[in-house]
């Protein structure tokens, strides 16, 4: 279990595959009841869900139910453990202590092409008031870039998109993009300050002490069965 330096009032975290996205092994780091963690299934969008009193006051279901597709949450509701999954893709959370209110963000490379983290900044400014400058961020453990190969295709995308990849992309057998670079530009982006943001080392693929959907990924069984490996949470309580 890792643990972020985000402020006072703020239990910030991401599991290892020890704990993964176990609940009950979680909500025993976590000072919070068992009722209360909340998180996505996600999709790789551009998606932004709001966790609000109403929310929480949902049935179990219907809460899920307006969670699908959801890459990235947002709250000001204390004593609720809330995150997002990966295994490999980028962790991004931010804490904005002038208003109390955080998000868990999931930024594979889908999502960071359409500027994920920057709208979860702004969706933080309309709905709390955030002001960036003002906020602390963490960059959790992902996918290296000298791990990262990819086709050139999606290099292309993201310069499509408007990113300078000469910055990002470095040249082996094929491009290697910096994912964890491009995300923490988005946070640059919309205002945090460089000395407010770290960025964990940590590479999914070759550090087994977490999971890795590159590494641990295994081919279609015969009845095209696929098996997922499984996948680290990484999320905030607010007290």
């Amino acid at each position: 279990m890792i643990y972020y330096n985000l402020g006072e009032n703020i239990t910030s975290f991401t599991t290892d595959r020890t704990i993964g996205r176990d609940e009950t092994r979680l909500l025993g780091c976590l000072p919070v009841h068992a009722s209360r963690l909340v998180y996505p299934h996600q999709t790789h969008t551009d998606r932004i869900a709001v966790i609000d009193s109403q929310m929480l006051s949902l049935p179990v279901s219907e809460c899920k139910a307006r969670l699908e597709g959801i890459d990235a949450v947002i709250s000001d509701q204390c004593g609720v453990a809330m995150g997002i999954s990966t295994a490999d893709c980028i962790p991004v959370l931010v804490y904005d202590a002038a208003h109390h209110a955080a998000a868990a963000i999931h930024a594979g490379w889908r999502g960071t092409v359409v500027r994920i983290v920057e709208k979860t900044l702004a969706v933080m400014a309309d709905t709390y008031g955030t002001v960036p400058s003002q906020c602390v961020a963490a960059i959790g453990p992902g996918i290296s870039q000298d791990s990262f190969e990819v086709g050139q295709e999606v290099v292309d995308q993201f310069a499509e998109a408007g990113f300078q990849m000469d910055q990002y992309v470095i040249m082996k057998r094929k491009p290697h993009i910096d994912l964890k670079a491009i995300n923490r530009e988005q946070l640059l982006n919309s205002g945090l300050e460089a000395c407010n943001i770290t960025v964990s080392d940590v590479d999914t693929y070759t550090d087994e002490r977490f999971f890795s959907a590159r590494r641990e990924q295994l081919p279609p069984a015969a009845d095209g069965t696929v098996v997922k490996c499984g996948r680290i949470l990484s999320g905030f309580v607010l007290a």
